[in-house]
C-alpha cells in the first residue's frame, strides 16, 4: 500500500500513446511519476523514474497539440513523453511539481545516492532572473540536439556558451564570476549534466566551463518556474443532445474561471465517461467536451464530439439527483461520500459530475455556486409541473 506522505500530486492527465490520446490517473511521487489505468490504482500501467528527467512546458516543437494544455517529459534515456492536462493552471501546476521533484533529486543525489525529503526550491531573485533570460526562445543560450550512443538528447547546451551568453549580455564580469553563478544553478539543481562519453544524465557537483553538455531540469516554465502548487442516491441524467447553439455565441464573451477533468454520468441506463470542464464567467456557463479533442487536427476528425454547453443562470446546485433543494453555503456542507456535483436546471434536467476528492469536490461547488443564479423550486411548484425521467 501506497503512503500517502509520499504523494506529491495526483489527478488526470491525457497521455499519448503512439496514435491517440488515453486518460491516465497520474500519481507524482518524490523520486517518480506512475501512470495508472484508473483511479482505483489496481493497474499500474507504467512508471516513469525523474532521476536525470526533465519537463519542457510549453511544448512550441509540437504545433499538432494544444500549446496551452501540454507538457513534455524527456526521460534520462532520451524518451520524450507527452502530456496533457484540462487548462493552462492544470498544466502549470504539474509542470511546476514535476520540475520541483527532479531539482530535488538532482541536488540530493549531488551529496548522497539516496534521494532527500522533498522540499519546495526557493531561489533568489536574481538567480532566478538569470534562468528566464538564460532560456529566452530569442536571446537565451543557444539548445541543440546531440547523439550520444545512438540516443538523441534534445535541447542541450556546452558549459562555454553558458559562460559566453553570461559575459556577453554583461550579467558578470569575469569568466569566474560566469562558473561559480552556473555552479549556483547547477547545485539549486536548475541544471544536469550529460555525460559525453555514455549519455547519462545526472548531477555533478561542479560546473565545468567547456565542451561538457549540459541542460535545464525545467525548460520555459514562465515566471512560475522555481514555485511549485499543489494541492447513496440514484445518478440521473438526461440526453446530452439538447440544442446548444443559442449559447455557443456567448462562449467568446465568457471569461474563463476554472478548468479540470471530472466525470460524466451519461444517463441512468449507462455508465459513466471523462469530460474536459470549462467554467466562464460574464456570462457564467459550463462547457464540457471530450477530453481527447486536443488539436486541430482531431477537431477535424472527430466532427461528432463537439462541446456542450449550460446556461448556468438558469441552473442550481442540488443535494442529491432527485432533489429541488439547493446545497447551503459549503463552509457548512461535509462533502458527500460519493463527491458528486448535481447541476440542476430549473426546468428539471440534473447533470451529474463526480469529483476526485474532497477539496476539487469543495472547488467545484463554491466556483458554481457564485455562478449558478436560479433558485431551486419549492415542493408545490414541483409537483404540478411536468415530470422529469430520472
Amino acid at each position: 500500500m501506497e503512503k500517502e506522505s509520499s504523494v506529491v500530486k495526483s489527478g488526470f492527465l491525457l497521455k499519448w500513446l503512439i496514435k491517440r490520446w488515453k486518460m491516465r490517473w497520474m500519481i507524482l511521487h518524490e523520486v517518480e511519476l506512475k501512470c495508472f489505468l484508473k483511479r482505483d490504482k489496481t493497474v499500474l500501467v507504467e512508471t516513469i523514474p525523474l532521476q536525470g528527467a526533465s519537463v519542457i512546458c510549453p511544448c512550441y516543437d509540437e504545433p499538432e497539440v494544444n500549446i496551452e494544455r501540454a507538457f513534455k517529459l524527456a526521460t534520462q534515456h532520451g524518451e520524450e513523453l507527452l502530456f496533457q492536462a484540462a487548462g493552462l493552471q492544470e498544466r502549470d501546476g504539474w509542470a511546476h511539481a514535476i520540475g520541483a521533484v527532479i531539482r530535488s533529486i538532482t541536488t540530493s543525489s549531488q551529496t548522497s545516492n539516496s534521494p532527500v525529503k522533498f522540499q519546495h526550491f526557493r531561489a533568489k531573485a536574481n538567480v532566478s532572473e538569470v534562468l528566464g533570460a538564460l532560456q529566452d526562445p530569442d536571446a537565451g543560450v543557444e539548445m541543440t540536439s546531440h547523439i550520444r550512443n545512438g540516443v538523441v538528447h534534445k535541447n542541450c547546451f556546452k558549459g562555454s556558451d553558458v559562460i559566453k551568453w553570461l559575459l556577453r549580455w554583461n550579467i558578470v564580469r569575469r569568466r569566474g564570476d560566469g562558473v561559480a553563478l552556473a555552479q549556483s544553478l547547477l547545485k539549486l539543481g536548475h541544471l544536469q549534466e550529460v555525460d559525453v562519453s555514455d549519455g547519462s544524465i545526472g548531477a555533478s557537483q561542479l560546473f565545468k566551463d567547456d565542451e561538457k553538455l549540459y541542460r535545464f531540469t525545467s525548460l520555459n516554465l514562465g515566471v512560475q518556474r522555481n514555485s511549485y502548487f499543489d494541492s447513496s442516491d440514484s445518478d440521473s441524467s438526461l440526453s446530452d443532445e439538447d440544442e446548444d447553439g443559442k449559447i455557443e455565441e456567448k462562449v467568446k464573451k465568457g471569461k474563463i474561471i476554472k478548468t479540470g477533468f471530472l466525470c460524466k454520468k451519461k444517463s441512468l441506463r449507462k455508465g459513466w465517461r471523462f469530460v474536459r470542464i470549462v467554467l466562464r464567467d460574464s456570462p457564467p456557463l459550463l462547457q464540457y467536451e471530450c477530453p481527447y479533442r486536443s488539436s486541430a487536427k482531431d477537431q477535424k476528425l472527430e466532427t461528432k464530439n463537439v462541446s456542450k454547453f449550460i446556461d448556468l443562470q438558469n441552473c442550481y446546485l442540488a443535494v442529491s439527483s432527485r432533489s429541488s433543494t439547493g446545497l447551503s453555503d459549503t463552509r457548512e456542507q461535509d462533502p458527500p461520500t460519493k463527491l458528486r456535483v448535481y447541476v440542476r436546471s430549473k426546468g428539471g434536467k440534473c447533470r451529474t459530475f463526480q469529483t476526485k476528492d474532497s477539496d476539487e469536490w469543495f472547488e467545484y461547488v463554491s466556483t458554481l455556486q457564485s455562478l449558478c443564479q436560479a433558485r431551486p423550486s419549492s415542493a408545490k411548484s414541483n409537483k404540478s409541473s411536468e415530470p422529469v425521467l430520472e
